[in-house]
């Protein structure tokens, strides 16, 4: 969602990296000190993020859906955006049981196409750089980077959601790393050609340190919950309001806080169910977030479409 007409939203976007930057580097500096942290801790650090900022940031597509198609479908548009948006996810789910290994890596691809969007949307905007080498550049820094650095503690999740041996997914992850030589020429090439303000230079360069000096689980967890989703919701906000950032604010509360009850709720729920509350908790929530993440896609990228 471009930002060039928006009073508030680029200095909203600084204080965010701002703050993204500052914790980041905080947990980098426990780690250089020799400082472990605990799967139950960095389960913890993930689903707050989920919970706090990343499920709500979902809950908008219906409200960005609505001022498009009310006025052709009228005031049941709701009906086919609903039956579509959920018939999407449910094809996701069902891809899930029937084919869990192919999901996973069609998941990781698109994955790196929505994180790409997303995360270039309002910068990098270069005609020297094209389009799809900065897409390429910012989507596979939190797809590549903790697999191909720490493919030993990443396999565990990566092999139960994927159903498949641990064994064989570490040796799957360990071949991974030879694609980070041509990940970093391309992140070089594209912030040489299109240099980047100050705080998403620092921002860009802090993210890479919590990729590879992090526990993957942690690393894509703060990135998750400090970078991607708040972003989003910046300009959600912006989109809504972009003159006032007080009415903006809580216009994105009245979403956001309703949102975050109904995920801790969910979760609560699935804990309940499993025995394992690290692995077992994990591959249920990653599945449903991967389901609606599909619909979420295309919703996301209609609006920056019209957008820009």
């Amino acid at each position: 969602m471009g930002s060039t007409c928006h009073r508030w939203l680029e200095p909203a976007l600084r204080t965010q990296a701002l703050g993204a930057s500052v914790t980041i580097a905080g947990f980098i500096g426990i780690a250089a000190l020799g400082l472990s942290f605990s799967l139950p801790l960095q389960i913890s650090i993930l689903l707050f993020g989920i919970v706090l900022v990343g499920f709500p940031h979902g809950a908008f597509d219906h409200l960005v859906a609505r001022p498009i198609l009310a006025p052709r479908l009228g005031q049941f548009w709701w009906v086919p955006f609903g039956l579509c948006y959920l018939g999407l996810a449910g094809l996701v789910w069902l891809a899930w049981m029937l084919a869990p290994a192919l999901t996973l890596l069609l998941f990781l691809a698109g994955s790196v196409l929505h994180f790409g969007l997303g995360d270039t949307d309002n910068q990098l905007s270069s005609q020297d750089v094209p389009r799809w080498a900065t897409v390429f550049t910012y989507g596979m820094l939190p797809i590549l980077l903790p697999v191909a650095f720490h493919p030993m503690q990443a396999a565990p999740l990566l092999a139960a959601i994927a159903d498949v041996a641990e064994p064989v997914m570490r040796s799957v992850l360990s071949r991974s790393f030879f694609l980070v030589p041509i990940w970093g020429v391309a992140c070089v090439w594209v912030c040489w050609r299109a240099p980047l303000p100050i705080a998403g230079f620092v921002l860009l360069l802090i993210t890479v340190g919590g990729f590879v000096m992090l526990p993957p689980l942690l690393a894509f967890g703060l990135y998750f919950g400090l970078i991607h989703a708040p972003r989003h919701l910046l300009r959600l906000g912006a989109w809504h309001d972009p003159n006032n950032r007080g009415r903006a604010f809580i216009w994105l509360a009245y979403v956001v806080v309703p949102a975050s009850l109904a995920c801790a709720f969910g979760l609560t729920l699935i804990a309940c169910t499993v025995h394992d509350v690290s692995i077992g908790l994990l591959v249920p929530m990653f599945r449903i977030i991967a389901a609606l993440t599909l619909p979420h896609m295309i919703v996301t990228g209609w609006l920056g479409r019209r957008a820009r």
